[in-house]
């Protein structure tokens, strides 16, 4: 009984210790993104879908870099380039986007998850040539999920470089403490599944 509770203990604790340290994992990869890309554009910038804000900050990324490729991931089938750009807020009006932009934005509809969105980003990049620094956004909660699952995935010959930003959560709010309790659980069962990866 007394192992019983010690474990139990062991977990809660573990459990507290992963929500305080996800966000500020977080903030500290947005400063190296940050150093990296000061005076240099990304090759490309891939964004995983799934919560609000992270396709507005990317479209502002876009029109800050122009130059780099842009991997949308785990787009709903029902969506185009189009309806997205129409949910956010951009500089220009959706036609002036879609004409100036467009040509340099892919859309991934296959990915249903993070580890999906991770092979589809590397399926796309061995697609390109000369694309090495690679920008991944996501939310701050989700940060160190998909850079161990996208090093995990990682074969012996790619020599990208991964960097991440992330939009910054209010976790004063209850449902953004709820998604951050969820990503440590989500965690925890990823790196568990990661294990047997190779295997």
């Amino acid at each position: 009984m007394r192992n019983i509770s010690l474990c139990v203990v062991t977990f809660c604790i573990s459990f507290v210790l992963l929500c305080i340290y996800l966000p500020i994992y977080a903030k500290n990869q947005n400063e190296i993104a940050s150093e990296a890309f000061f005076k240099k554009s990304p090759d490309l910038i891939a964004v995983y879908t799934g919560d609000s804000g992270r396709l507005d900050y990317t479209f502002k990324k876009i029109e800050k870099y122009p130059s780099a490729t842009v991997f949308i991931s785990g787009v709903y089938a029902k969506n185009s380039l189009k309806t997205l750009i129409a949910k956010q807020g951009t500089n220009l009006s959706v036609e002036e986007f879609i004409e100036q932009e467009s040509h340099h934005i892919q859309l991934d509809y296959l990915a249903r998850n993070t580890v999906e969105n991770g092979i589809s980003t590397y399926n796309y990049l061995r697609t390109l040539d000369a694309h090495k620094n690679v920008l991944i956004i996501s939310s701050d909660y989700h940060i160190l999920r998909i850079k161990m699952i996208l090093e995990t995935l990682r074969d012996e010959g790619d020599d990208y470089i991964f960097h991440f930003e992330s939009i910054e959560s209010n976790y004063a709010e209850v449902r953004n403490l709820k998604k951050l309790f969820k990503e440590v659980y989500k965690l925890l069962k990823t790196s568990t599944f990661l294990l047997f990866w190779n295997e």
